[in-house]
């Protein structure tokens, strides 16, 4: 019997989201939101069932409150950081913001609190503020949002200490929170000290690896006064609702009016700098001009986070189109600008392109001289509110780094994912369809034996993997092969490398490459995953430790001398997750001699067979053998999908083994789950018929289950 359901939403999908994420992240992932958002801004991203699969849920939020007083001083009326009479606060009696290991988080700026400096209790999602006259937190000064972005770090970082580094993924003004942490320097030139970082005096103390922006106003919009397609509120509602007058909407334009009865334009202060008396009260009155948040407001040479126009030579102050050489952006980070344009707009409908990202001429920036390397950019056709819905456009932009100028650090004995993503259209070194990924790791300091690095490639992609030990050039290319290199195909092996003591030493840092080819948009679903691991001394000489497919099951061998002092052999097994189970144990022999031993795994798992021997002595203490692979052939064969595209019907050609249930399962481009169902139990060769009339055009992901063994592929309506 058939059983057929129709699901119109994402949250039947139960067992898909509820997969546990079994990868490692290299760093964890910040989403910052923008002016009047708060920590849902990216739910369409992080809620997405792929990406969660491969990332894990939201692990936690930073809430803050950026407004907490009617004083404009970012330290309050006591002027010393740290105190309850600061403007920013980021601990209450009810809410530490100690934050919860893992690798999504989001900010939250949308609060407020009691007002008891004595007692400080968080309003979750209070829309007051200060007074009549102040703005809502989460539309308050950029440069107090940079302070606070810097304090959610220090405590992300904090609780995964493992990790060195965060990526920052942001929205609309959330991207001028991020420039802010990174820009501001005291004193304000290129030889002053970053204000905001988390380590002021180390080069890459900013502790960022990646800064993604999504219709970003870099450049400032005077779209209606705001960045918003709304209509303006009553400012004095103070109701969490748009407020004109706000510091935000302040600091976001590019130019107001200004001199004699406002018949002049001057700079936005924030972004383009200057003095800030040139505010006026007609026709956008704020709530305070204090741009710098002095407690002045009267500040006449305040530093813009961009260049002027009338430096750079492009016309007014407003003109200039990218960062202020006297607070650069840091260049041992990588960027990317995501940037809108409708069809028949010069934007997003809020934003106009040209002012969402930073350039020189056609070159993006920064830049380290060769365009495109250091920032790259990605075009869609969004509206601004739009602008962070996308999975697979946030994904694409994260990808990690192409060059061992910006590798991504990774530990050793942890699973990590990657995902491969078809590059921006510019990059200097292509296809954009072959995407390279940089990774460096470090040698423990008490290594005394081997390292293996275990690599699963993606299963529908050819490539190659390359190790380069500890000093590969800047920006080698991707035609320079490793010392030790592999190539592989679709449907590959686990490759194994096998960095003997002397290749790898105590403490050393090491480099490798994944390298992709041919990538489509929605491979990145499917991660590719490595561990690196050290190989403890043996208890004995292994002579030989085989893994081998025969009719019968996978035959595991190995041959041994001068054992002593051993308890077991516990032969342990895993599958593409790589968590490791008994599943026979062999009694030592305890002699000098060679020792012959061998295991028949007779059901072994459909895919992938991890194999590796622990070693139990007689003290407890346990040692590992290096892993050897094998893949099976599954359980369960798709061995065609078509037509393609789709018409009425979509036909699956399947050969099974196995009498369990076949669960058929459809997700289109935005994730939700179109269609499941349940055939019944058959053994050989059958043909599948799905009824694709109804489906609108476009991409779906098919999945198709039995037992252990998962297929996936893609379909086109």
């Amino acid at each position: 019997m058939k059983h057929l359901y129709i699901l119109l939403f994402l949250s039947l999908f139960l067992n898909f989201q509820a997969k546990a994420q079994t990868m490692d992240c290299a760093y964890p992932i910040i989403f910052l939101h923008g002016w009047t958002g708060n920590e849902t801004s990216f739910a369409a991203v992080y809620n997405d069932p792929q990406f969660a699969a491969i990332w894990g849920p939201l692990t936690d939020v930073f809430h803050a409150v950026v407004n907490a007083t009617d004083d404009t001083h970012i330290f309050g009326a006591d002027h010393i950081q740290g105190t309850n009479d600061d403007d920013v606060l980021v601990q209450f009696v009810n809410e530490t913001n100690t934050l919860n290991p893992g690798c999504v988080y989001a900010i939250n700026l949308q609060n407020f609190w009691n007002e008891n400096a004595a007692v400080p209790i968080l309003d979750l999602h209070g829309c007051d503020s200060p007074g009549l006259f102040e703005s809502d937190s989460n539309e308050s000064a950029i440069l107090k949002q940079g302070y606070a972005l810097g304090k959610m770090i220090e405590k992300v970082l904090a609780a995964n200490p493992t990790k060195s580094k965060v990526i920052l993924v942001c929205h609309s003004m959330g991207g001028l929170e991020a420039r802010e942490y990174l820009q501001r320097r005291v004193p304000e030139n290129p030889g002053g000290t970053p204000r905001w970082w988390v380590n002021p005096s180390a080069a890459d103390g900013h502790r960022v690896a990646k800064l993604v922006t999504t219709v970003t106003p870099h450049r400032g919009s005077n779209t209606l006064g705001n960045i918003s397609p709304l209509g303006p509120p009553d400012a004095a509602d103070k109701d969490g609702t748009f407020d004109l007058a706000s510091e935000a909407v302040r600091d976001m334009r590019y130019s107001n009016a200004c001199g004699f009865l406002g018949l002049d334009d001057c700079p936005g202060v924030y972004l383009y700098g200057g003095d800030e008396d040139d505010y006026i009260s007609f026709p956008y009155p704020y709530w305070n001009d204090d741009v710098d948040c002095d407690g002045d407001e009267s500040s006449p040479t305040v530093v813009g986070v961009n260049i002027s126009g009338v430096t750079q030579g492009t016309g007014y102050e407003w003109d200039g189109t990218y960062d202020n050489p006297q607070l650069p952006l840091p260049t041992n980070l990588r960027y990317t600008w995501i940037t809108s344009d409708i069809i028949g707009d010069t934007g997003d409908g809020v934003v106009a392109w040209s002012r969402q990202w930073l350039y020189n001429g056609s070159t993006p920036y920064p830049s380290d001289g060769t365009p495109h390397r250091l920032t790259d950019t990605l075009l869609t056709n969004v509206f601004h509110t739009s602008g962070n819905s996308s999975p697979a456009l946030m994904v694409r932009g994260i990808d990690e780094g192409d060059y061992p100028a910006n590798p991504w650090e990774v530990g050793l004995d942890a699973i990590f994912g990657g995902l491969v993503q078809v590059r921006a259209s510019a990059v200097p070194e292509g296809p954009k369809t072959t995407d390279p990924d940089w990774f460096k790791f470090t040698a423990p300091g008490s290594l005394s034996n081997d390292i293996e690095i275990l690599f699963n490639p993606h299963p529908g992609l050819a490539g190659r993997i390359d190790f380069f030990g500890s000093s590969p050039s800047t920006y080698t290319s991707l035609g320079t092969n490793g010392s030790l290199f592999q190539t592989f195909t679709a449907g590959s092996a686990p490759i194994i490398f096998n960095l003997p003591l002397g290749t790898v030493n105590p403490g050393g840092t090491y480099y490798f490459r994944v390298i992709h080819q041919g990538i489509d948009y929605d491979d990145w679903t499917t991660p590719y995953t490595f561990n690196i691991q050290t190989i403890l001394p043996l208890p004995l000489e292994l002579l030989a430790f085989s893994a081998k497919a025969e009719a019968k099951g996978n035959l595991i061998s190995w041959e041994t001398e001068m054992e002593q002092d051993l308890r077991m052999f516990h032969i342990e097994r895993a599958g593409e997750d790589q968590q490791y189970h008994s599943i026979a144990a062999v009694t030592p022999g305890n002699q000098a001699a060679k020792q012959y031993y061998y295991h028949l795994d007779s059901q072994p798992l459909p895919g992938i067979n991890y194999y590796r021997l622990r070693i139990e002595e007689e003290d407890g203490q346990v040692r590992y053998s290096p892993v050897r692979a094998i893949t099976n052939e599954a359980v369960l064969q798709v061995r065609a999908v078509y037509p393609m595209p789709a018409g009425q019907q979509l036909l699956i050609d399947l050969q099974t083994s196995s009498l369990e249930p076949v669960e058929i399962r459809l997700i289109d481009s935005f994730g939700r789950l179109i269609l499941t169902q349940v055939e019944d139990r058959f053994l050989g060769s059958t043909t599948l018929v799905l009824d694709s009339s109804n489906w609108p055009g476009g991409f779906y992901v098919l999945q198709i289950k039995q037992g252990a063994y998962q297929w996936q592929g893609k379909v086109v309506k």
